[in-house]
């Protein structure tokens, strides 16, 4: 049967006929190939962008992909912010690349258009699961590191209320309780995105911060010093991103900074329920963890010089609360309240366009290597299995 194929390849290609049957072969397994109904053998490529700054993405580029480069993606995404099965799929296809959608182009507009004097402009992206909301946010924090922005960037809080292991009591605040290891981490991760910024920013501390009774962090000190703290000792972490979130809020209200608030289901900070309780059986609320108080005074509107790019998720709310994708459900009155105002962005499932060009570029990648995948029955046959949803689009190609 290969060497019928591979002879009917000749015909069609006559350039080939130099070439030995064996190298044909070789050629028909290795190249993303698709048969029309007229036997016609098409090369698919994936509809690339050569512009790699999402800065410059404009409508033009819709649909397009733009790859990330390892440095890029190392310093802005170590921790998280892009999706661990999208992630595992990016090694397969030894690239990352992000597909240029309206969702983030208009936010980025909204964003190049903010007046940075008055209170942050707040942007909240929703859908149903599985829209792209995660990776929205991922093209949006490339556009903001790019911009010189200093990143408060939060990609999975919903796992502080979850995760209890290492919750311990505050040593400096009674009644309230730290994650020491989860803080150090996202400490670490602060640094890697926001070093070089920071010193060329040269922001310094306020006044003096006093540990124990031999270390403290004096004040002038370069905010850096408060993340080393942090990472160096892990017990005081939560308490390091409490006092360094208190400055950098302080210095871009001075003008000193413009701040990027980043948070992938800011819902989470909503919930009345953790999985932590105290040694008396009681259920500790969120607003009790030292993190949850640190990063939530971003959310207020008593300073400038700022944005907040968050998302709401079904997944970030507890289990008895995900009946509903829209914002007024999910936040609940509390964050409702807090958040007002702000500028909801709807993320849908993949348009006509976006579905031709994932298909393509699964096909330019192998991922889609029959020839009945890329065919326009096969094409109109993934579209119905996965309703146009990104995710399921992905699930369902992992067997083809």
């Amino acid at each position: 049967m290969a060497g019928i194929m591979a002879r009917r390849i000749l015909r069609i290609f006559p350039e080939l006929r130099s070439t030995s049957i064996l190298q044909v072969k070789n050629v028909q397994h290795h190249l993303p190939l698709c048969w029309n109904s007229h036997a016609v053998l098409e090369q698919i490529t994936a509809p690339r962008t050569s512009v790699s700054q999402p800065s410059l993405h404009t409508k033009d580029h819709l649909g397009l992909w733009y790859k990330i480069e390892p440095e890029v993606l190392k310093q802005l995404y170590n921790l998280g912010g892009i999706p661990k099965k999208y992630a595992v799929q990016a090694k397969t296809f030894n690239e990352t690349c992000l597909m240029v959608r309206e969702p983030a182009l208009t936010v980025i507009d909204l964003i190049k258009r903010s007046n940075l004097s008055l209170p942050p402009n707040k942007f909240l992206l929703y859908g149903r699961d599985g829209v792209g909301k995660t990776l929205s946010q991922a093209h949006i924090l490339h556009y903001l590191a790019e911009e010189g922005w200093l990143l408060i960037h939060l990609p999975v809080p919903s796992a502080w209320r979850r995760d209890i292991k290492e919750v311990v009591p505050s040593t400096s605040v009674p009644g309230r309780f730290d994650h020491p290891l989860q803080a150090a981490l996202w400490l670490q991760h602060f640094r890697s995105q926001n070093s070089e910024l920071m010193k060329t920013l040269q922001l310094e501390t306020s006044m003096t911060y006093t540990w124990t009774r031999r270390e403290s962090t004096e004040a002038g000190s370069p905010l850096m010093a408060l993340v080393e703290q942090g990472v160096g000792r892990a017990r005081f972490a939560s308490d390091c991103i409490m006092a360094l979130a208190t400055e950098i809020k302080k210095h871009a209200t001075d003008g000193r900074c413009k701040v990027a608030v980043v948070v992938d289901g800011i819902n989470t900070f909503y919930c009345p329920n953790t999985l932590y309780r105290r040694e008396d059986r009681t259920i500790v609320e969120p607003d009790n963890f030292t993190l949850f108080q640190a990063f939530s005074q971003f959310f207020d509107s008593d300073w400038k010089n700022g944005v907040v790019v968050g998302s709401v998720d079904r997944m970030a709310n507890d289990g008895g609360r995900r009946e509903s994708h829209l914002p007024r459900y999910l936040l609940r009155r509390k964050g409702w309240e807090k958040l007002d105002p702000f500028i909801p962005i709807p993320v849908d499932n993949y348009n006509e366009l976006e579905m031709e060009s994932v298909i393509n570029y699964y096909v330019d990648r192998h991922w889609l290597q029959t020839v009945d995948g890329a065919s326009a029955e096969g094409r109109k046959e993934l579209k119905a299995l996965s309703g146009y949803n990104p995710m399921t689009l992905m699930e369902v190609c992992n067997a083809l």
